[in-house]
């Protein structure tokens, strides 16, 4: 049994609505834009949107800088920017003090500075927003992190981390992240938890997907 990697790729154009969170921000017209915006996502009003979202990732609404992010790096509605869009990520996924951050945009992110996107790849930072996704529950930023920390990028070999960031995403449906928690306790790099054994990350794998776990 051989460690997966998922080669991961940048979030597409997606209707990223805001957490609960984030709801309790408004009084300044952001969810409304927000909103705006995304029915303008809709019909692809793509300039009228960048306004809407622009109005609320102001206000700190993590899934508005995320969406205005995409449509930078897309270029949907104006030339694309890469370095707007990071800049995008970087800002809905630090939220306001930590607080109404957006997972997808710490992923984004990562993967950016991972894949050297903005210059030289900063291994050590994306190991960073990938954990910062992951402690949100994005299933693919954890199983990144958990590659990193497994393997040693960015950062000391951390084996604990990352099969605590495998088990996270394995709950979260990610196939491969199952596969990876069932391969590190088959090395014997973790030690399975007594109601989740070897068997049971390798069959969850095999029923999410990893036909290798079949």
């Amino acid at each position: 049994m051989k460690v997966l990697f998922l080669i991961c790729s940048i979030l597409g154009l997606a209707l990223a609505g805001p957490t609960a969170a984030q709801q309790t921000i408004d009084g300044k017209g952001a969810l409304a834009e927000f909103d705006r915006g995304m029915a303008a996502l809709e019909t692809d009003s793509f300039s009228v949107a960048r306004t809407a979202f622009d109005h609320a990732c102001q206000y700190d609404v993590g899934a508005a800088c995320f969406n205005l992010g995409l449509l930078n790096l897309k270029g949907r509605g104006a030339p694309a920017d890469k370095q707007q869009a990071a800049t995008l990520f970087r800002k809905g996924c630090l939220g306001r003090d930590g607080k109404y951050a957006s997972a997808d945009a710490c992923y984004n992110y990562g993967i950016m500075l991972e894949q050297g996107m903005l210059g030289d790849p900063d291994l050590a930072a994306a190991r960073t927003f990938y954990g910062k996704g992951c402690d949100l529950d994005q299933p693919s930023a954890c199983l990144n992190a958990g590659n990193m920390a497994l393997t040693g990028q960015g950062g000391e070999v951390d084996d604990p981390d990352a099969f605590a960031r495998y088990q996270r995403a394995c709950d979260l449906e990610q196939a491969t992240a199952c596969y990876n928690a069932a391969y590190m306790i088959g090395k014997k790099r973790a030690t399975a938890p007594e109601d989740r054994p070897f068997a049971y990350f390798k069959e969850r794998a095999c029923e999410l997907g990893a036909e290798k776990a079949c």
